[in-house]
């Protein structure tokens, strides 16, 4: 076989798998099924006479000849990336896609933003990933990304947004009852500090979930809830549980916005940098 009939497209495969380490997570973000992602790699393996992955109980990893194919798919990836960086960072209009990822919890405060951006510019569209393992803006695999982190990556620009106290919330009636019970963390989230501080503080567990439903179970009068105050702020009927208040100063966090600093001054990505400025402004305490 030669190096023109050679199925490049097919290393993307094996490089999302290596990235993300599942083959369930390698196919999501490729759109297809896991069967069909089985499929393409051993068609892959029967073009070239060697094994690609290793399947076993817990999944699949990698050989050693999938290991070198992922990077040369990586490498490939990152060339397309950056030569498509280049070509948007030369546009002066606003208009064409803008990406964006963030966490899934702050998915309530694109709500305003992606509808003025949008709005604004009709030639713009805007492409939206959530999860706490999105595309990563420093190999250009994404535009800009909202993070809760202490600082900036290396190799990132960054823009502080603002500070994230958090608090215990509750509706009125959950907070009166006794005794209380909580809604906490589900345990893929066992090693956050937030999780932590509710082993330590939370006894009565009422509901368990995953943090982006947390805040509408205890909106909904389910239970306490440890949550940003960012959060609580678009819940009207929440209130703030002050028995717990001198607790919260560890679990402060920061809001950054970040971009690759090639990527900065390009019209598309500093509406939505701006936008997303506006949008995220300290809550007004609850009472």
């Amino acid at each position: 076989m030669g190096t023109l009939d050679f199925p490049w497209d097919d290393l993307r495969y094996l490089e999302a798998l290596e990235r993300t380490g599942k083959v369930g997570a390698a196919a999501r973000e490729l759109g297809i099924s896991v069967s069909t992602f089985y499929r393409r790699v051993a068609e892959l393996e029967g073009l070239t006479g060697q094994l690609c992955i290793k399947r076993m109980p817990s999944g699949a990893t990698l050989t050693e000849f999938g290991q070198s194919l992922a990077h040369v798919g990586r490498r490939t990836r990152g060339g397309l990336q950056e030569v498509l960086a280049q070509l948007r960072s030369a546009q002066t209009t606003v208009e064409g896609e803008v990406s964006l990822t963030t966490v899934i919890a702050l998915l309530p405060m694109l709500h305003e933003p992606l509808q003025k951006l949008t709005r604004e510019h009709p030639r713009l569209h805007v492409t939206l990933h959530l999860g706490d393992d999105g595309p990563s803006v420093r190999q250009r695999e994404v535009d800009v990304a909202v993070g809760v982190m202490k600082r900036p990556p290396q190799g990132c620009w960054g823009r502080k947004l603002l500070q994230l106290p958090s608090a215990v919330f509750a509706t009125k009636d959950a907070a009166a009852r006794t005794p209380r019970r909580w809604v906490v963390r589900s345990l893929a989230e066992v090693a956050s500090p937030e999780s932590a501080w509710e082993r330590a503080h939370a006894a009565d567990v009422a509901v368990r979930a995953p943090f982006h439903a947390m805040v509408d179970l205890c909106a909904a009068g389910l239970g306490l809830c440890l949550m940003p105050r960012l959060l609580a702020s678009r819940h009207p009927g929440l209130v703030e549980v002050k028995d717990y208040a001198h607790l919260m100063a560890p679990l402060e966090r920061t809001v950054w916005l970040l971009t690759h600093p090639d990527q900065r001054k390009t019209p598309r990505v500093v509406a939505l940098m701006n936008a997303l400025t506006e949008a995220f402004v300290e809550p007004a305490s609850h009472r």
